[in-house]
């Protein structure tokens, strides 16, 4: 499933393809959608994330809200480009240069823009972590609060309620770097663990964001390893390397499974 970084991502290419452009046609074929197909004249006024909910504004007050989940997918071709795949087409949107569709979702919902925040997902979120709003400040309050201080940080980094935006690999990622195994509790940690912790949290997802998904610190890289561009396949420091050595330690990092999910983290760099 996109996480919060693929999302904000996937919702700036739209916004580039389609933001304020003509369109020359569009289809809706969800069925919840299907009203628009009768009206002429629609124009998309924004494209925005949040969580992991693309937000599609229209010039007729309506916002299309869609969820990837596990399938889902929009892309953004030339008009020319021939499609090679079988999934399912939701929504096009054509303009003399561009196509953007959503393929294969089911969370689809048409809601009047002023009603957005009565989405059945978007109701419930906890701040976004790649709004600049949300501060280390403001993760360390959720941290601190009493509905999430006595929950482990293994479950609580996957709580969209707690913190919008965090998913499956950047959970391990932000461990990582915060020097802390899954099973600690918020209420286990002193003021500077709780700092720490908080800024791993913004800074991993804006990094996620910023290298398309590559979570290690370049600059860190370059300066224990040398030539960052030798460790150019190398996307996260212990994401997905099972078994593999711990770039600080040498230790393989170990991979176990919690709320379903899998998880990697290093038993000799994280207490």
């Amino acid at each position: 499933m996109p996480e919060g970084p693929e999302t904000r991502r996937m919702a700036d290419g739209l916004s580039k393809a389609i933001k304020k452009k003509d369109l020359i046609s569009y289809q809706f074929l969800h069925p919840s959608l299907d009203n628009l197909n009768k009206l002429k004249g629609i124009k998309v006024i924004d494209v925005s994330s949040l969580g992991k909910t693309i937000i599609t504004r229209l010039n007729i007050g309506k916002s299309i809200m869609t969820h990837n989940q596990l399938y889902g997918k929009w892309t953004v071709n030339l008009t020319d480009t021939i499609v090679k795949h079988n999934r399912k087409l939701r929504i096009e949107y054509k303009t003399s240069k561009k196509i953007a569709r959503l393929w294969s979702a089911t969370d689809i919902v048409l809601l009047e823009t002023e009603k957005e925040n009565t989405h059945h997902y978007i109701k419930n979120l906890g701040p976004d972590v790649l709004n600049d709003f949300v501060t280390i400040e403001t993760i360390a309050n959720q941290l601190e609060s009493k509905k999430f201080r006595n929950r482990n940080l293994g479950g609580l980094l996957l709580n969209q309620n707690f913190i919008a935006g965090l998913g499956n690999y950047l959970r391990s990622e932000i461990l990582f770097f915060s020097g802390l195994l899954p099973t600690i509790r918020p209420s286990d940690l002193d003021a500077d663990q709780i700092y720490n912790l908080s800024n791993s949290i913004k800074c991993i997802s804006m990094r996620a964001y910023h290298q398309k998904g590559n979570t290690i610190d370049k600059d860190d890289f370059s300066k224990k390893f040398g030539n960052i561009f030798n460790f150019r396949l190398i996307r996260h420091m212990v994401f997905g390397r099972k078994d593999q050595p711990c770039f600080n330690c040498s230790n393989k990092v170990i991979k176990s499974v919690q709320n379903s999910r899998r998880l990697y983290y290093c038993r000799e760099c994280q207490i």
